[in-house]
């Protein structure tokens, strides 16, 4: 009702509504993003602050295999918040640029998108996978997955993707594959599922857990300066 307006009408045992928010509800229809003033996604981002970023996330276009080029890719970048554009671009202008332009993706950067953990981080990780194919960096490649694998966990607990972490971060795994090297002139491609990444890591933080009680001193072991008190002299009648 608050998008629609007079076209929405309670009754007395339903809603009567357009169909098409039926097919929202199931899936089965996305809302046309045309300019004029019945789009929806500008009436939603009214109510809603937010819902627009959301919905016209560069990750849809990467997730259905849309082919974005290095400008669309770039363009993307610059279009996300100021607090990740200081982590891809330098902060000043150089000569006669229009655009401050790439700086070296370094690790205190990475470390800034792993603090945030949220959707903006996880959309600017696939952008730099995305851009690492467009510029064949196995490099930038392997980085940009490593981090989408270290912000999972995170990305599991947050608010914004608990309810669909898992669709969503299995369609990331096979649009994002990993790449393999059986020679420097052969490469395969992998699909690596977060199931896994997640099955090892909690592995690895048991086994390291478990080592680190055993090599812990026991509480129960008398210290050497104490001692035992009922064996002391002064305890002796």
């Amino acid at each position: 009702m608050a998008l629609d307006g007079e076209r929405v009408r309670k009754r007395a045992s339903d809603v009567a509504r357009p169909r098409k928010w039926d097919g929202y509800e199931r899936g089965a229809k996305v809302p046309k993003d045309k300019p004029g003033p019945r789009n929806v996604i500008d009436q939603a981002e009214t109510h809603y602050p937010g819902t627009a970023a959301w919905f016209r996330s560069p990750i849809w276009a990467l997730l259905k295999r849309e082919r974005l080029d290095r400008r669309a890719i770039e363009a993307e970048m610059r279009a996300l918040s100021p607090q990740v554009r200081a982590l891809l671009f330098e902060a000043e202008l150089r000569g006669e640029e229009q655009e401050p332009r790439f700086k070296a993706f370094e690790e205190a950067d990475e470390n800034t998108l792993l603090e945030m953990c949220n959707f903006e981080a996880l959309v600017t990780t696939l952008l730099l996978v995305a851009q690492s194919e467009e510029i064949s960096s196995r490099e930038l490649h392997e980085r940009g997955l490593q981090l989408y694998w270290d912000l999972q966990a995170g990305l599991m607990t947050t608010r914004e993707l608990a309810p669909f972490y898992e669709e969503l971060f299995t369609l990331i795994d096979l649009r994002f594959k990993y790449w393999a090297y059986l020679a420097s002139n052969q490469r395969m491609e992998v699909v690596i599922f977060w199931q896994g990444i997640q099955e090892d890591r909690v592995r690895r933080l048991r086994e390291k857990e478990i080592s680190e009680s055993a090599a812990a001193p026991s509480d129960l072991t008398a210290s050497p300066e104490t001692g035992d008190p009922s064996s002391s002299p002064e305890g002796e009648s």
